[in-house]
């Protein structure tokens, strides 16, 4: 019982670490947020406001977001994403996004840039 319970702290712990995320921008300027962050064309910071949210690169080399995972669609027009938090996105034989929960469009909306403090 004693090691089940560690074994699960450290795993929550871990979990948690793995999501929340910093990334310095182009001058060294450390911003955070709730998910994944990712660095834009211009060397900008932009996260998913959402804890377990990814942030990616569209075809342009802007960053946006989603809830959960994200896969890009066969021409790299789209890219879509779980509308569960935390949910998972990934391409089928035939090629097609399929999430957990269905999927949205990824959107700058739904990133955040904080400064870290």
């Amino acid at each position: 019982m004693r090691n089940t319970l560690l074994l699960l702290i450290l795993f929550v712990g871990v979990h948690q670490t793995v999501f929340a995320a910093c990334e310095a921008n182009r001058f060294g300027v450390i911003y955070c947020g709730r998910g994944e962050c990712a660095l834009n064309k211009a060397g900008d910071v932009l996260c998913s406001k959402y804890q377990f949210g990814e942030a990616t690169l569209d075809e342009h080399g802007d960053v946006v977001c989603g809830k959960g995972q994200c896969a890009t669609a066969r021409k790299f027009k789209d890219i879509y994403c779980s509308t569960i938090e935390g949910g998972g996105a990934k391409h089928n034989r035939l090629g097609e996004v399929k999430c957990y929960g269905g999927c949205e469009k990824a959107s700058t909306e739904m990133c955040e840039s904080q400064e870290g403090g």
